[in-house]
């Protein structure tokens, strides 16, 4: 299995150290558990952080992801070459297979948190977040945008990727869309409770609701004095995906009708030599 894109990804620090695994699937209120993170003064990696920097670490985390259905997934050094100086992971593990997870929970330093809500309201979210934004990706005028941007292009297939990991390869177009979700899902959710110890994973129910008392209590350290943050809607998805696309769109239109203006141009030429 390739490993051209994590080549080229700089060596971690020596000092590097894992703290935190979360486990939760994406749309199980792990962006919450990722900015609660950031305050108590962890380092921690979501996938979102990709989305402001470029294609490298993408790309690197697409070809971890392939990996993890073949014989030869990321070893623990490959991972932690992946995620650089982070100490915590959150939503991405849910991407790397029962071998990712292993690789993990041979490490004893690590604890572990696992966001969870019921399969029809995971598949809800999922198919009202992710999976129609990978439709709209191949609705204009993303279309084009995939063709003239190496961007969109990149989180095209890490979309498609993420969406068929839940969805068995179905289009979100699919009539059994959502129920393939919640098979998946809850196969996930199996795998995870036969691989991690009762004893090293904090269980947190989205649907029952979560906050400080909980994470801090798990992780031996003082409540903060501000709001727990909660940021899983699916209209902040859409806003947030939106401003990522954004200079892409205006770039391909721009292109799209620079390339318009020369062609009538050259057309106009080409009409008044026949005339002559």
């Amino acid at each position: 299995m390739s490993r051209t894109a994590l080549n080229k990804l700089p060596e971690p620090s020596p000092l590097h150290q894992m703290r935190v695994v979360g486990l939760g699937a994406s749309r199980t209120g792990t962006l919450g558990v990722f900015l609660a993170l950031k305050m108590l003064g962890y380092r921690p990696f979501h996938i979102s952080e990709l989305l402001p920097h470029g294609v490298r670490q993408m790309q690197a985390l697409e070809e971890a992801m392939v990996a993890s259905s073949t014989d030869t997934p990321y070893t623990r050094a490959e991972l932690d070459k992946l995620f650089g100086d982070y100490d915590c992971l959150i939503e991405s593990p849910c991407y790397l297979g029962a071998s990712g997870i292993q690789t993990y929970v041979d490490d004893p330093n690590i604890k572990f948190i696992l966001t969870q809500r019921s399969p029809e309201s995971f598949a809800k979210s999922l198919s009202g977040s992710l999976g129609c934004y990978y439709a709209k990706l191949h609705e204009w005028p993303l279309t084009a945008a995939r063709v003239c941007d190496g961007f969109v292009w990149e989180l095209e297939r890490m979309f498609r990727l993420m969406t068929f990991r839940w969805s068995h390869g179905l289009h979100p177009s699919d009539p059994d869309f959502r129920s393939a979700l919640e098979q998946s899902y809850l196969e996930y959710m199996k795998t995870v409770r036969s691989l991690v110890p009762a004893e090293r994973v904090l269980v947190l129910d989205l649907d029952k609701g979560f906050g400080w008392e909980e994470i801090c209590n798990f992780l031996e350290c003082e409540v903060p004095e501000e709001p727990y943050p909660r940021s899983n809607s699916m209209a902040e998805f859409h806003v947030a995906a939106e401003m990522v696309l954004a200079p892409a769109v205006r770039k391909t239109m721009v292109l799209l009708a620079t390339s318009t203006a020369a062609l009538v141009g050259f057309g106009a030429w080409y009409l008044q030599r026949l005339r002559k």
